[in-house]
């Protein structure tokens, strides 16, 4: 696939799911995208993801450049439920995200964020798509924010 991936000029990107028990560390991640030595196999990387297992920071700065796209995806450590219902609406979990947006912006990463949830509300789920956007501006610093 890398050959027609260069000649179309697009990137094949490898996304960090952790529930198949391979590329369970920045280090697997580096070696498998470098050990083909192709500019068109790339990183997409998912900040939820490693949230069970690790830090979204600590893998950012590792893998610099490699990540060519991003979801934001806040994850919850809180109690001890580790299933899909763990994923929350951003700024309603555990993430460290002064940490992660200061790692991407360390890396020089200006691509776009792009955010993934999979339990829309059941009343008005509207509602999730302007909560998400207050979220990432208040994230992004494109909101004041009004303490009391």
């Amino acid at each position: 696939m890398l050959p027609e991936a260069e000649k179309l000029d697009v990137s094949m990107n490898i996304e960090n799911i952790f529930f198949n028990g391979y590329l369970m560390s920045p280090f697997e991640m580096i070696d498998f995208v470098d050990g083909f030595q192709c500019e068109h196999l790339n990183v997409h990387f998912d900040t939820g993801n490693i949230m069970e297992y690790q830090f979204p920071e600590h893998w950012i700065s590792m893998l610099g450049t490699r990540i060519r796209n991003i979801y934001l995806k806040e994850y919850s450590l809180k109690g001890t439920d580790h299933s899909l219902e763990a994923f929350r609406p951003l700024l309603d979990g555990t993430t460290n995200w002064p940490a992660v947006l200061n790692a991407f912006e360390t890396t020089g990463d200006n691509g776009y964020l792009t955010f993934e949830y999979f339990h829309p509300f059941a009343h008005f789920p509207e509602a999730l798509i302007y909560l998400t956007s207050d979220s990432l501006d208040r994230m992004l610093g494109k909101k004041a924010i009004n303490r009391r």
